[in-house]
């Protein structure tokens, strides 16, 4: 769930696309444990893992000096795009779903206009597509109030300097994943920007305190049932009255069962 490094008395909780690959390889050098890597940019998640949370709870874990790594939701979105669907073309590999793919009729190399409509299939196809665009929440919890640091992915230099006073050593830090091809949203069409900002709405309601969607003309309305980034374990093929319904997990069920319970009250008379 969380990257903690003890004897600094931090604990990192990363988010995909928003710098964890160079964060996870300069905390391997902060806890003895940088090694040589082939291919860095991934091979250090096979080192360092990133885990689901709750989107739902806050995450009271008891773990000190928390901090994250937050970055404007569209970005994100389309950073997600690039890197998985355009430069490692994850939808042509084995972990993809070949028959729901072609169940659905979409192809493995959309244009963003393409991916974006069909997001929700596109998720239900690839569980790497799936875990680099859901929320920030899936990764955080629900609240950003348990954290002591909350850096924007544009200060990546505070976090330099925020790890350098910590480990009382000035750290360089790596800049991983920067290749590839880049897509801005200036370069969307009106159609797929209105349903990108949709689909990214929750979270910039989540992210109030640090990212504006009005940057990018802010978020057009629709219907709540619209897909968005909480929506991505849902199955488009299985839809309750036209919509994707929210999966709800062993720990959520849980979670309300602990609130509720079992046996109905007795009404004396």
């Amino acid at each position: 769930m969380a990257i903690e490094i003890k004897q600094l008395a931090i604990t990192y909780y990363p988010i995909p696309k928003s710098g964890s690959s160079s964060i996870k390889y300069a905390l391997m050098a902060l806890d003895g444990n940088q090694r040589a890597l082939a291919d860095p940019d991934n091979e250090v998640h096979g080192q360092l893992t990133t885990n689901y949370v709750d989107p739902f709870l806050a995450v009271y874990d008891g773990h000190k000096g928390k901090f994250t790594i937050v970055r404007d939701p569209l970005e994100r979105l389309l950073s997600a795009y690039t890197s998985r669907i355009s430069d490692a073309r994850v939808l042509t590999r084995p972990t993809a779903d070949k028959v729901k793919l072609e169940n659905f009729g979409i192809p493995v190399d959309p244009d963003f206009d393409t991916f974006i409509f069909n997001i929700e299939k596109y998720c239900a196809c690839s569980w790497e597509i799936q875990f680099h665009v859901a929320s920030p929440r899936y990764f955080t919890g629900c609240s950003l109030f348990l954290f002591e640091h909350v850096f924007k992915f544009e200060q990546m230099d505070k976090v330099e300097a925020f790890l350098s006073s910590v480990s009382g050593r000035a750290l360089d830090l790596p800049r991983l994943q920067i290749g590839g091809r880049k897509i801005s949203p200036s370069d969307l069409s009106p159609a797929a920007l209105a349903k990108a900002m949709r689909f990214c709405r929750y979270d910039y309601g989540f992210l109030v305190d640090h990212y504006d969607p009005q940057k990018w003309g802010g978020i057009p309305e629709g219907d709540a049932g619209d897909p968005s980034t909480l929506h991505v374990f849902g199955d488009p093929a299985a839809l309750r009255d036209g919509r994707i319904v929210y999966p709800r997990t062993a720990r959520n069920l849980l979670h309300f069962m602990l609130k509720r319970s079992l046996v109905e009250p007795r009404i004396s008379l």
